[in-house]
């Protein structure tokens, strides 16, 4: 499969998570789990809540194992009260996506996606595909009620 069918067939996984999801968070959630199956569960994925006490991790998947630097990786390169958009950083086989999510003009979740020594290539594609999460997550949060 190419990685646009494969795009494709994520965009069509994440509406099924909205369709069944109970909450913004269980949404996420639903997203991470579609996310990690399709990447045969060799992505690192994780949900950070955003306060102004800082980053709270929320949830996590594929995280055991790794190293405080893999864990960690490309955050001391964020100031995620000013990331408007979807980050990416690559060390050596190491590769993340940040994704900030919005209430408004206020973060409310930050979104991670590692590949841990990996293959895969991040393209243009997949950060398009990255900033549409977003915008769908975002769109899709009034719907939920607190």
């Amino acid at each position: 499969m190419n990685k646009s069918d494969f795009l494709d067939e994520m965009r069509l996984e994440v509406g099924l998570a909205y369709d069944y999801a109970v909450s913004q968070e269980d949404f996420m959630v639903r997203i991470l789990k579609t996310i990690h199956a399709a990447g045969r569960k060799q992505a690192v994925l994780t949900i950070h809540q955003y306060s102004d006490d800082g980053m709270k991790l929320k949830y996590a998947l594929g995280i055991r194992g790794l190293s405080k630097e893999q864990e960690t990786l490309g955050q001391g390169f964020l100031f995620p009260e000013r990331l408007q958009m979807t980050s990416y950083v690559k060390k050596g086989r190491d590769q993340a996506l940040y994704l900030p999510v919005y209430a408004g003009n206020q973060l409310t979740y930050m979104i991670s996606v590692k590949l841990i020594d990996s293959d895969y290539r991040i393209s243009n594609q997949d950060l398009i595909f990255a900033q549409e999460l977003v915008q769908f997550i975002q769109a899709k949060q009034s719907t939920f009620h607190s």
